[in-house]
């Protein structure tokens, strides 16, 4: 596992390049592939924020809009991810509450069809719209790269809209090489691959 996180800053231009890129001395298994990259609004107070919320899914992201129906990973895989991080938020000190709740921060979690992910920011409201009002969403990266199919991408934004109307994320992780056709290697994968995201992200939770 590869992490990339703390040495990234906004804007982050060459993510698409870092999660593509191959190790020098060749890989010898699937898992020598994995990376986890993150990002973030460095002028963001995250120790003031108090409740999160989920959603009960993790999407497919394709190159089309969903219509407020996307497809949706094997629901033990969608257990797994989504329970992952919970424990990671609790462990941070935040509380999960229903989004009707009025929480501090909302996260969406997809996971990639494609590799172009200006496709997924581009029908945000297609994917989320059940989940939450439809504005368009910009994620704390300047540029849009492209990602390897498989990824998973984890977002989080206040709850509200800033200027405009606009959606704007505070964190974002991207974490490589979730799909190898091994149900048990992916389930370590994933849970390892989130646990990074976090581990590395030492300016989330509170004080």
């Amino acid at each position: 596992m590869s992490p990339v996180g703390k040495t990234l800053a906004v804007p982050i231009f060459g993510l698409g390049l870092l999660l593509a890129a191959c190790h020098p001395s060749g890989a010898e298994f699937i898992s020598d592939l994995d990376t986890v990259a993150t990002t973030h609004d460095g002028t963001f107070d995250f120790a003031s924020q108090n409740t999160y919320s989920l959603p009960d899914r993790v999407v497919f992201i394709t190159d089309s809009d969903p219509g407020g129906n996307p497809d949706r990973l094997p629901p033990d895989l969608e257990q797994l991810i989504l329970g992952t991080i919970d424990n990671e938020m609790s462990a941070l000190g935040y509380q999960k509450v229903d989004i009707g709740q009025n929480p501090d921060l909302t996260m969406t979690v997809g996971a990639l069809k494609v590799t172009n992910v200006s496709y997924y920011y581009g029908y945000w409201c297609g994917y989320w719209s059940w989940y939450y009002p439809c504005y368009p969403y910009y994620p704390p990266v300047v540029g849009v790269s492209t990602y390897t199919v498989g990824s998973l991408i984890i977002d989080m934004a206040p709850n509200g809209t800033a200027a405009g109307n606009q959606y704007r994320g505070v964190w974002t992780a991207v974490i490589r090489g979730i799909q190898t056709g091994s149900n048990s290697t992916d389930r370590t994968r994933l849970v390892n691959g989130i646990s990074q995201a976090f581990i590395q992200s030492d300016y989330l939770g509170k004080p």
